[in-house]
C-alpha cells in the first residue's frame, strides 16, 4: 500500500491493516488508562470479590426456590392427607377394621408430622436464607459501587466518534469530513450529478462524508419505509344437521365446517439500509446495477458449473444484441463477466475502461473469499459519475455507537468491548470501501478543482439535519396519533448567526380496527359472511421547529425549539 493508493485491498487488509489497527487500537486504549490513572489491580481484586459475592448470591436464590418448592409440596401432601380420612369414613367401601383405623391415624399423624416439620425446621431455613441473600445483596451493592468508583475516570474519557479518528489514524488515504457539510452536498450534486430530491421514504439515521484522493463520498444508515401489503386471516365455524334413512328409519346427522377468508390490506413496512455513495469522474456515461453472486458460498467446482450454465444464456444474449444493433458483449473472462454480473451497462468500452483485467482479478478475489473479508455480500449501482454501493455488512454493525456503550465496571470487560468493536469497525467500513478501492482508476482519478458558490443555504447539509434530528428519537417528532415508526425529513428554513432553522416533518400512520366480511359458501349450501379483522393504516404528519447550532468547526449541535 501506498500512500496515495491501495493495491490488492483483500490482501492489503489481511497483510498490513487487519494488524496495524488493531496495535493502534490497543496503543489507543492504553493511552486512555494512563490518562485515567486507574488501579487496574484494585479493580480486579473487586471484580474478583464480587463475582464471588455473586455466586453465592445466585446460589442462595436457587436453595431458596427449591426449598419454597418443597414447602408448597409438602403444605399439599398435608392438606391431602387430612382430607383422605374424610373420604374414607364417606365411602360405601372402605372398611373400617383395626387395619383402615390405623391407616387413618397414620394420614393423620404424618400430615402433623410435615406440619410441624413446615413451621419448625423448613421456615427458618428459609428466613435464614433470605437473611443471608439480603446481607449479600447488600455487599453486592457496595462492591458495584466500589468498581463504579474505580472505572469511573477512563469511563469518562470515551467520546463519540472515537472509531473514526482511529480508522483515519490506520487508513489516512480514505478522509472524512467533520461532518456533512453543505459545500461537500454540492460538490455530489452540481460536479458528479447526485440527485438531492428529496426522497420521503427515507431519513438519515447516520451520515459521513469525506473524500478520497479529492473524490467525494458519504456512508449513510437510513431508515426506509415502503408500503406493501398484509394478509389478514378470518373464520367461523357452522354446523348443520343432515337426514338419511338406515333401515327404514330417518336418522339425523350433526356436521361442521370451519369456513376461512383472507384478505390483502396497505401495510406498512419499515428497514434499516446502510451504504455508501462515491463519484467519480471515470467512465461517466457508464450506467449499470448489479446484485450480489454469493461467490463465498460456493466451492470452486459449484463457480466453474454456475459460471459455465450462465456464460452459454449471455453469449445468446450477446447474439440477439449483435442482430438488434445492440452493444452488449460478454468479456473474455467469463467467471468475472458472471460473477460481477452488471449485464444492463449501456457503454462497452467504458465498462471495460473502467473494469481492466487488474481491476477484474481484485473484485473477484474479493467476491470468492470465505475468510479474510464478507465474500460477496454487495449491491452495487453506477448511474454515471455517482456510484452505490450496499454492502449487507454494514447493517449488522451500529455506526454511531453511544460512549455509553463501552461503560462497564469490570476493566477487563471494557477493554475486550473497546477493542472487539473498533477492529469490527474497521473491518466493516474498509470492506465497503472494498469495491471501490478494486478498481484501480477510482483511485487514479483525481478531479479537476472545483469553485464552491460562494453562498449556501445552511451550515450542514439536510443528511446531517436528519441524522441529528433522528437522534433526538422520533417520539419527540411524531404525530400524537401515529403508531407506527416515522420517516423524519428535515428542510431549511432559514440559517443566520450559527444557527441552521428547520422544520422537521414526521411521516406516521395513525391506525384504526376494521372488519370486511367475505361470502363464503358452506357445506350446507348456503352463503356465510366470515368476518376478517385487519388493520387500516391512515397517514398522519407532524411538524416541528428545530434550530440547528453551529459551535465550531468540529462540533454542532441540534435543540427543538
Amino acid at each position: 500500500m501506498e500512500k496515495d493508493y491501495i493495491y490488492e485491498p483483500l490482501k492489503t487488509y489481511k497483510n498490513e491493516l487487519k494488524d496495524k489497527h488493531n496495535e493502534n487500537v490497543n496503543k489507543y486504549f492504553d493511552e486512555l488508562v494512563e490518562k485515567s490513572q486507574i488501579d487496574i489491580a484494585a479493580n480486579k481484586a473487586t471484580i474478583t470479590r464480587l463475582n464471588k459475592k455473586i455466586k453465592l448470591f445466585d446460589n442462595i436464590k436457587k436453595r431458596i426456590s427449591n426449598y419454597s418448592f418443597l414447602r408448597v409440596f409438602l403444605i399439599i401432601t398435608a392438606i391431602v392427607l387430612f382430607v383422605l380420612p374424610l373420604f374414607h369414613f364417606n365411602s360405601d367401601t372402605y372398611n373400617l377394621d383395626f387395619l383402615g383405623i390405623l391407616i387413618i391415624a397414620l394420614e393423620f399423624i404424618v400430615g402433623i408430622v410435615l406440619i410441624v416439620l413446615i413451621f419448625k425446621k423448613i421456615n427458618p431455613f428459609i428466613k435464614s436464607l433470605k437473611t443471608e441473600k439480603n446481607v449479600l445483596r447488600k455487599r453486592i451493592d457496595e462492591l458495584t459501587k466500589e468498581a463504579s468508583i474505580q472505572m469511573q475516570p477512563l469511563n469518562d474519557l470515551f467520546e463519540e466518534e472515537m472509531a473514526l479518528q482511529l480508522f483515519k489514524q490506520t487508513l489516512p488515504l480514505i478522509n472524512f469530513d467533520k461532518y456533512f457539510d453543505t459545500k461537500r452536498l454540492e460538490y455530489l450534486v452540481k460536479r458528479f450529478g447526485l440527485s438531492d430530491a428529496p426522497d420521503y421514504n427515507r431519513s438519515t439515521l447516520y451520515v459521513k462524508s469525506g473524500d478520497i484522493n479529492g473524490n467525494p463520498f458519504y456512508i449513510s444508515n437510513d431508515l426506509v419505509h415502503s408500503l406493501g401489503t398484509k394478509t389478514y386471516t378470518g373464520s367461523i365455524i357452522i354446523s348443520w344437521t343432515t337426514y338419511t334413512t338406515v333401515n327404514g328409519k330417518r336418522v339425523s346427522q350433526r356436521r361442521t365446517q370451519t369456513l376461512t377468508a383472507s384478505v390483502n390490506k396497505p401495510y406498512p413496512y419499515y428497514k434499516e439500509q446502510s451504504y455508501l455513495v462515491y463519484g467519480n469522474d471515470a467512465a461517466p456515461d457508464l450506467i449499470f446495477t448489479r446484485e450480489d453472486s454469493d461467490a463465498e458460498n460456493m466451492n470452486e467446482k459449484q463457480i466453474d458449473r454456475h459460471v459455465k450454465r450462465k456464460v452459454r444464456k449471455l453469449q445468446r444474449k450477446e447474439r440477439k444484441a449483435i442482430k438488434k444493433g445492440g452493444t452488449f458483449t460478454t468479456l473474455a473472462h467469463s467467471e468475472f463477466e458472471v460473477l460481477f454480473g452488471a449485464h444492463d451497462r449501456n457503454n462497452e468500452v467504458q465498462f471495460r475502461l473502467l473494469f481492466t483485467p487488474l481491476a477484474q482479478k481484485q473484485l473477484l478475489d474479493l467476491m470468492k473469499d470465505k475468510t479474510i473479508g464478507y465474500g460477496d455480500n454487495f449491491d452495487f449501482t453506477k448511474y454515471k459519475k455517482i456510484n452505490f454501493v450496499y454492502p449487507e455488512h454494514l447493517d449488522l454493525i451500529k455506526l454511531n455507537v453511544h460512549p455509553s456503550y463501552f461503560h462497564d465496571i469490570d476493566f477487563e470487560k471494557i477493554k475486550k468491548r473497546f477493542i472487539d468493536y473498533n477492529n469490527e469497525y474497521f473491518k466493516a467500513v474498509y470492506f465497503a470501501f472494498a469495491p471501490i478501492l478494486s478498481i484501480p482508476l477510482y483511485q487514479q482519478n483525481k478531479p479537476h478543482e472545483y469553485i464552491y458558490g460562494d453562498l449556501y443555504d445552511g451550515y450542514v447539509s439536510f443528511y446531517e439535519h436528519e441524522s441529528v434530528v433522528n437522534t433526538l428519537g422520533e417520539e419527540r417528532f411524531k404525530h400524537k396519533d401515529s403508531n407506527t415508526r416515522n420517516i423524519l425529513k428535515a428542510s431549511l428554513v432559514k440559517s443566520g448567526n450559527n444557527f441552521d432553522h428547520v422544520n422537521v416533518t414526521a411521516y406516521g400512520y395513525k391506525t384504526e380496527p376494521r372488519v370486511d366480511y367475505v361470502p363464503r359458501v358452506g357445506g350446507d349450501g348456503r352463503t356465510h359472511l366470515v368476518p376478517v379483522h385487519w388493520t387500516e393504516y391512515i397517514p398522519v404528519t407532524e411538524t416541528t421547529k428545530v434550530a440547528t447550532k453551529f459551535r465550531n468547526i468540529d462540533t454542532f449541535l441540534s435543540t427543538v425549539i
